[in-house]
C-alpha cells in the first residue's frame, strides 16, 4: 500500500497565492507597456532605421484584411490568428511592392512575358478602288466656233492616238483668216527688195499666228500657202492618245469658241484610292509597300506603293484618302471601278519597349503595368503607351526592356473600380496609426479617401 506524505499537501498549497501574483504582475506589465509603447510607422524610411532590422516584426495583422492590423499577437476580429509584417516586407509595402503566394499565383493565372526592344511592325487591311489617273485627263475644245462637217471620234471608248483626226470644222472666221494670210503672203512677195517689204513679212506673221492660235497646224498653213485656195473645212486632228470619255456632240452640231466637245483619257495608268481611317494615320507615308488582291482574281498579288497621301479628313467615314499608282490598259486586267484589297506594311521609327496589350492596365486617365519582381513579388508602374499594333503595345516612358510584366492577370481589369482599388492597395503612401483602443489600424489607400473596402465595410456594421 502507497502512503501519501501528509507535509506535501500543505506546501503545494502554498504555491498557488505565489504563482497567481506573479501572473497578474506580468500581465499588468504587458497592457501597461501596449500603452505606452509607440506604435510602429509604416512611413519611416526603413532602409535608414539602425534600430530595426528588416527580419524584426513591426505589426500584425488580420489574414483576410490587411488593413486591420495589431502590434502584438492575437486573434482577428473573425477569429484568426493573426500574421506577423517583418521589416523587409513593410519596406515593400512603402515601394509599392506586394507578395502573392505561389500557390495563389497559379490559381489566379498570372503569366509573365519579357519586354522586349524592337521595333512595332504593322500591317493594315483595308479597302481600295480603282479610278482613272486624273493626270492623264484631257478636255477637247475648240477655239473658234463654226459646225461640225464630220466627226471622227464618233463613241465613247474609242482608242485614239496622237495625231489621229478628231473632226472637221466649217468656220467663217476660220475661212475669212486663209484669205486674209494669202493676201498677206502675195502682198509680201511683191515688196520683196523695196522699203515696204518688212511691212509686209509683219503682216504675214500675224495672219500665220492667228491661225496657229487657232490650232492650225504648219503643215497645213504650208499647204494653203502652196495651193493658193482657202479650205472649206479644216480637220482637226488630237494632240493626245487615249480613249474618248464623256463625248457631248454630234456630227453636224454646231459649237461655239471654249465649248467642251468630249474628253481623251490616258487610260495607262490607273489610281488605287485607299481608304485609311484615322487609327491608322500615324502609320501611313508615301514610299511605303503595299499588297494588293483583286477579288475577282484570288492568289494573284500585286505590288504598289503609296505615291500620295490625301491631307483632308472625310468627317462621315473618319477617313483620309491614299494614292497608290498601278499600270493599267485595255489589255490589264485592272478597270477603273473594279475594288481591290490592300495591305499596308509599316514599322515604327525608332526601336521602344513592347508589351502584350493584355499587360496594359487603362484607368482612363493613366496606364500602368504590373512587373514581376521574383519571388512572388509584383509592383505596379506607371507607363506611357504609344503606337499599338497586332495585340502589342509601344511604351514610350517607364519600362527600359528586359522587364518582366504581367500579362495574364484579368482580375486586375475587371473594372474601372476595381482596378482603381487594386492599385490603390498596392501603391498606399498612408500610414496605418493605432487606435487608443489598440485595437485595429486604419490605412488609407492611394485612391479616393471616401472609399471603403471589404473590411472596413465589415467593422462599420459590426
Amino acid at each position: 500500500m502507497l502512503h501519501q506524505d501528509p507535509k506535501r499537501r500543505p506546501v503545494r498549497s502554498r504555491r498557488w497565492p505565489a504563482l497567481a501574483l506573479l501572473a497578474t504582475g506580468l500581465i499588468i506589465a504587458f497592457y501597461l507597456g501596449r500603452s505606452t509603447a509607440p506604435a510602429p510607422e509604416l512611413g519611416d524610411d526603413l532602409s535608414a532605421s539602425d534600430e530595426l532590422a528588416t527580419g524584426d516584426v513591426l505589426y500584425w495583422r488580420a489574414p483576410m484584411d490587411a488593413n486591420e492590423i495589431y502590434d502584438s499577437p492575437g486573434k482577428s476580429k473573425m477569429g484568426m490568428d493573426l500574421i506577423p509584417v517583418y521589416g523587409e516586407e513593410a519596406q515593400e509595402a512603402a515601394s509599392g511592392t506586394v507578395r502573392i503566394d505561389p500557390v495563389a499565383l497559379q490559381n489566379i493565372g498570372v503569366r509573365t512575358v519579357p519586354v522586349v526592344v524592337e521595333s512595332l511592325p504593322r500591317e493594315i487591311r483595308t479597302t481600295g478602288r480603282f479610278v482613272m489617273d486624273e493626270q492623264g485627263e484631257r478636255i477637247v475644245t475648240m477655239k473658234v466656233g463654226g459646225w461640225i462637217e464630220k466627226l471622227y471620234a464618233d463613241f465613247d471608248g474609242m482608242r485614239i492616238g496622237a495625231g489621229d483626226p478628231l473632226l472637221e470644222l466649217f468656220s467663217p472666221e476660220l475661212v475669212s483668216t486663209q484669205e486674209e494670210y494669202l493676201l498677206a503672203f502675195r502682198n509680201m512677195v511683191r515688196l520683196e527688195g523695196t522699203e515696204a517689204a518688212e511691212d509686209g513679212q509683219r503682216l504675214l506673221d500675224a495672219a500665220r499666228r492667228r491661225l496657229a492660235y487657232w490650232d492650225i497646224s504648219e503643215g497645213q498653213i504650208s499647204k494653203l500657202q502652196e495651193t493658193g485656195e482657202p479650205q472649206r473645212t479644216v480637220l482637226f486632228r488630237s494632240p493626245w492618245s487615249g480613249e474618248i470619255m464623256r463625248k457631248q456632240v454630234a456630227e453636224g452640231e454646231h459649237v461655239e469658241a471654249g465649248q467642251t466637245l468630249m474628253d481623251i483619257v490616258d487610260i495607262s495608268r490607273n489610281w488605287l484610292i485607299v481608304d485609311v481611317y484615322e487609327r491608322d494615320l500615324p502609320w501611313v507615308r508615301t514610299g511605303m509597300p503595299a499588297r494588293i488582291e483583286l477579288p475577282y482574281d484570288p492568289g494573284t498579288i500585286y505590288g504598289g506603293r503609296v505615291e500620295y497621301l490625301y491631307h483632308m479628313l472625310d468627317a462621315t467615314t473618319r477617313s483620309a484618302k491614299a494614292r497608290i499608282l498601278m499600270p493599267g490598259g485595255h489589255l490589264a486586267p485592272i478597270k477603273p471601278g473594279m475594288y481591290a484589297t490592300v495591305y499596308l506594311t509599316s514599322s515604327a521609327a525608332a526601336p521602344a519597349p513592347i508589351v502584350p496589350e493584355e499587360a496594359l492596365i487603362r484607368t482612363g486617365e493613366e496606364e500602368w503595368v504590373i512587373l514581376a519582381l521574383g519571388g512572388g513579388r509584383f509592383r505596379p508602374v506607371r507607363v506611357q503607351a504609344g503606337l499599338a499594333s497586332n495585340d502589342r503595345v509601344q511604351i514610350l516612358d517607364g519600362l527600359q526592356g528586359g522587364e518582366q510584366v504581367v500579362a495574364g492577370a484579368q482580375f486586375l481589369i475587371d473594372s474601372e473600380a476595381r482596378l482603381r482599388g487594386a492599385l490603390g492597395s498596392m501603391v498606399a503612401t498612408d500610414t496605418p496609426q493605432q487606435t487608443d483602443s489598440g485595437e485595429a489600424m486604419n490605412m488609407e489607400m492611394g485612391t479616393d479617401p471616401t472609399s471603403q473596402t471589404g473590411a472596413d465595410s465589415m467593422r462599420s456594421q459590426r
